[in-house]
């Protein structure tokens, strides 16, 4: 939704853009003027096409999902170090046979959920400065990315994306380093929903050989509901930790992939006293010029059944299965170990994962604990036609262990589950 903030700046860059118009003639072509910065600038949009299939055992009904997204946006050109970014979001429902998680929409126990909201909002509106040595400012509405987005990032996958207003400050005075902060006081998430927020970052990378890096960050969640079911009254938290990514070349062929991370979730501010629990991920794979093989461990983990590490802020899609079942952690925490295979050949881009998901600690189930959630196979298949334009078919199929819950019926439950999705995306 527009507030009137936000309606009365658009009023404002539509002005400064037609009187720069008017007064473009009179100025000399070595004198850059807005007008100048607008029209050299670039586009930032997009139309994705998609179709989504999702069969969920415990529904009495499969999902057809047709929605188009529809991105317009422009990012000028800097004029006196500063620029402009502005972007408007569309997705539009093209049927109706699914339930989109949204609170207008009835079905949802008949319906397996699709989060796609019908939606036209401001994706985002931002200025950037660049007037200080290596350094940037940027304020607004903003996608932030980070890393492999396990912490913050934007859930792309979806048609909505999740966006933040606030301040983000970028430097990078130190050689082959950079240092990100960063204050947030809104969140639209992928549901189309807003929330008040207050959440800070501190980021700091060092880039240590050409293909690789080690991280520190620090990220803190001052808000009493982070709106995940986590049976903590309050989810305020930071999370403090190291990450060790990238490759390292063995000849001109062959590389090493290798990823070590750590990370400590604790209460903050007035956070439930439950919140203390840990993240790690250890990772190592072998690359062969456009393909690689690799195996990986990632835990959540659980603090004795009271809570289980969360992240709110993540672009949760990628992790832990693509039929999104674990985007909110179970008290119980959860061991992901995993197999990924990937490559791209001329315009064929090809990825497959296999998951073994099992919990820190043992939950209880019908028929007394259990100690394996159970396992996901993905596979996607790009080719891209043009630069701008590709297509895409991906697969999962999630099949359950023991069942989570105390009855057969809970909500928690984590029912076998296929999803298929077939996107056309172009960009313009």
């Amino acid at each position: 939704m527009v507030n009137a903030q936000q309606t009365l700046f658009l009023y404002f860059l539509a002005a400064i853009s037609m009187n720069s118009l008017d007064a473009s003639a009179a100025q000399n072509i070595d004198n850059p003027t807005i007008y100048d910065a607008l029209i050299n600038g670039k586009s930032l949009s997009q139309m994705r096409l998609r179709y989504e299939y999702v069969d969920q055992q415990n529904k009495p009904k499969d999902a057809n999902a047709f929605t188009l997204q529809t991105l317009l946006g422009w990012q000028t050109a800097n004029y006196l170090d500063t620029s402009i970014t502005a972007q408007l979001i569309n997705v539009s429902h093209l049927n109706q046979d699914f339930y989109d998680n949204s609170m207008g929409k009835s079905l949802p126990s008949q319906l397996p959920t699709v989060p796609d909201p019908d939606i036209t909002d401001i994706n985002q509106l931002f200025i950037d400065y660049s007037g200080i040595p290596k350094t940037k400012l940027r304020l607004g509405r903003q996608i932030i990315r980070l890393d492999n987005t396990r912490f913050v990032g934007d859930i792309v996958f979806r048609q909505v994306s999740q966006v933040l207003d606030g301040l983000t400050v970028i430097n990078q005075a130190i050689t082959n380093s950079e240092i990100l902060i960063g204050h947030y006081e809104r969140l639209r998430q992928s549901t189309g929903k807003y929330r008040a927020t207050n959440f800070d970052i501190a980021h700091f990378s060092y880039q240590y050989l050409p293909k690789a890096s080690v991280t520190s960050y620090g990220y803190f969640i001052d808000q009493a509901d982070t709106g995940q079911n986590t049976g903590a009254a309050n989810n305020a938290h930071k999370d403090l930790g190291i990450r060790f990514d990238g490759d390292i070349n063995i000849s001109s062929d062959w590389h090493w992939l290798h990823t070590i991370e750590y990370a400590k979730q604790s209460a903050y501010q007035n956070g439930s006293k439950a919140i203390d629990a840990y993240y790690r991920k250890l990772g190592l794979g072998l690359g062969y010029h456009q393909w690689f093989v690799r195996m990986d461990e990632e835990i959540l983990s659980s603090n004795s059944g009271l809570y289980a590490f969360q992240t709110p802020m993540a672009t949760a899609h990628p992790f832990q299965g693509w039929t999104d079942l674990f985007t909110t952690t179970s008290k119980q925490g959860i061991v992901d170990h995993f197999i990924t295979v990937g490559g791209s050949m001329n315009k064929w881009i090809a990825l497959s994962e296999w998951h073994h998901l099992s919990p820190d600690i043992r939950f209880q189930t019908p028929a007394g604990l259990g100690k394996y959630y159970g396992s996901e196979w993905d596979f996607s298949l790009a080719y891209q036609y043009t630069q701008k334009l590709q297509a895409k078919f991906e697969y999962a199929h999630f099949s359950e262990g023991d069942i989570l819950g105390a009855t057969s019926t809970q909500s928690t439950r984590k029912a076998d589950m296929t999803r298929e999705w077939v996107t056309l995306s172009y960009q313009f």
